[in-house]
């Protein structure tokens, strides 16, 4: 028997026409009443995959166009569910933007480039809320002092959103925090986070900001904005870890590893020995000491791994890397350009499943070689990702709802330089972009095969059939969609296609009943039959 797959389209022209143009979700009672809502099914059903999304904003302080080109995105990206798919509408959306501690004296404008722009957390939740969840939440560990005068929390009450501090103690504020243990953590034994992050009734949408980070290996990614998911004196991933027990309340010492001081040295040790980049090299100049040698890093990235672990990473959440604008330097406000940082209008955003995927992309985009950054190695050594060479990522360009395969280095780079782990006679801020012997450091050796096939896994917010299709080679490839007479009702030639996975989008709607569809290429074909029903 033929393998099939059954498809449900919605009666109606699409409900996504319900929400209308003006970009404001907060009053569509209907999504809150019935039904769900859930990501993409080609999303979905590519975890290991980045996508790319371009825009063409003239300016960073273009907030309309920002606010309205991140609504788009979260409206193609999400789409409503009926019959108890997807996530309940009860769900509560957990939204991490990056607002760390930053310059407030003449207001929002100077702090553009160090945090997750606000134009863009506003349109993307209420894209997201228009397609059902009416419950937003907003945290950050990071100088809540800042909120109100740089617009953060008038950003939050216009939209009713639920934006507070769950900093407190530990023991004063117990019902608000989410209590994770850490299995086989090295400096963690538990982490408190701020709820709702972490919980099971949760949705993580993380809205991390594309810039350099002296710390962050390169970039600070969707990997270092979890840092700020945590609770008060968990998320100090950046002090020392042999702080702990001399700084800290004895309270909480029992989350704490005791010998996790210890325990990163000897790590940092084996690392250097095996080659790690950049892991027990001198320095020329030491402008944060002690912040800038491979030891203290190791500390850092061993407990944002045990943090990161507790997270169901690719069952509940999304991973976003705002970047329409990049900043280089030192993620704050020193950097290259005469000790200043400075901002460059890259209008690129990626997104994804996978936050090390994301994040190791995102190291090349910016002129770096994902193998040369500490992080990523202590990633596949921990058993948290697989990949470190980023060509072998699957990376899509989207747009309009709709994902296309494209090569990597056929996107522009914009180079960041940063004061990572300076090397003696080398620029402060530089680009980490040495020669990576990749093929030493898989796992395998060679990349799986693929086996050619299609399928239907969903649809869009259009209402239209999402195909996940399995291409084996380079080459022109053929689609035919055949109703059960065997006639042929729909045809697409894609030429010179790359070998992966591939997005087919259909307007099935006008087919109800049995399909067949077929795709080939050069000496490979796959078939598969799919019921669509109304």
């Amino acid at each position: 028997m033929k393998r099939r797959d059954f498809i449900k389209l919605s009666s109606a022209a699409g409900v996504a026409g319900i929400v209308g143009t003006n970009l404001d979700a907060a009053a569509n009672p209907m999504y809150a009443q019935a039904g769900g809502f859930d990501l993409h099914p080609f999303i979905k059903a590519h975890p290991e995959a980045v996508f790319v999304y371009l825009t063409n904003i003239k300016e960073k302080t273009d907030q309309k166009g920002t606010h309205d080109a991140a609504y788009k995105l979260a409206s193609e990206m999400f789409v409503t569910t009926q019959g108890g798919a997807g996530y309940p509408n009860s769900t509560k959306i957990a939204a991490k933007p990056n607002w760390t501690c930053s310059p407030q004296s003449e207001g929002y404008e100077q702090s553009m480039g160090q945090v997750t722009d606000l134009g863009f957390i506003e349109g993307y939740l209420k894209g997201v809320k228009a397609k059902g969840p009416q419950e937003i939440y907003l945290r950050e560990s990071a100088c809540n002092n800042q909120w109100a005068p740089l617009g953060f929390q008038a950003m939050a009450d216009r939209n009713n959103f639920d934006l507070r501090s769950g900093m407190g103690n530990v023991w004063d504020i117990p019902d608000q925090l989410t209590f994770k243990k850490v299995n086989n953590g090295i400096v963690f034994q538990e982490v408190a986070y701020q709820y709702p992050f972490n919980a099971p009734d949760s949705f993580l949408v993380n809205l991390a900001k594309y810039k350099s980070h002296y710390i962050a290996g390169g970039v600070t990614g969707t990997i270092k904005n979890l840092q700020g998911t945590a609770g008060s004196r968990f998320s100090n991933f950046c002090s020392s870890t042999n702080d702990i027990f001399r700084t800290m309340d004895e309270r909480l010492f029992p989350y704490f590893h005791r010998d996790g001081w210890a325990h990163v040295q000897e790590i940092h040790k084996i690392h250097a020995a095996a080659g790690y980049p950049r892991w027990d090299k001198g320095l020329a100049r030491m402008m944060r000491a002690p912040f800038h040698y491979g030891l203290y890093i190791e500390q850092w990235a061993q407990r944002c791994c045990d943090s990161y672990s507790t997270y169901p990473i690719g069952k509940n959440d999304i991973h976003i890397l705002e970047g329409i604008y990049w900043r280089d330097g030192d993620g704050f406000t020193l950097g290259p350009h005469n000790g200043k940082a400075m901002d460059v209008m890259a209008n690129m955003t990626l997104f994804g499943k996978d936050p090390f995927k994301i994040d190791n992309v995102a190291l090349w985009l910016a002129g770096h070689e994902p193998g040369n950054f500490g992080l990523m190695h202590i990633g596949i050594e921990r058993g948290l990702t697989d990949v470190l060479d980023p060509f072998d990522i699957p990376v899509y360009v989207w747009n309009k709802g709709k994902a296309k395969k494209v090569k990597l280095d056929k996107l522009k780079r914009t180079p960041l330089r940063v004061d990572y782990c300076t090397l003696e006679g080398e620029d402060i801020y530089h680009l980490c972009d040495e020669p990576f012997d990749y093929n030493s450091w898989k796992r395998t050796g060679k990349i799986a095969a693929i086996e050619p096939s299609i399928k239907a896994i969903g649809t869009d917010s259009n209402n239209h059939i999402v195909m996940d299709m399995s291409v084996p080679e380079k080459g022109n490839v053929y689609v035919d969609i055949k109703n059960s007479a065997g006639e042929v009702v729909w045809s697409m030639h894609a030429p010179d296609l790359e070998p992966g996975n591939h997005q087919v989008v259909w307007d099935g709607f006008a087919h109800p009943g049995m399909c067949n569809a077929y795709v080939k290429g050069m000496g490979w074909d796959a078939e598969r039959e799919m019921v669509i029903y109304t």
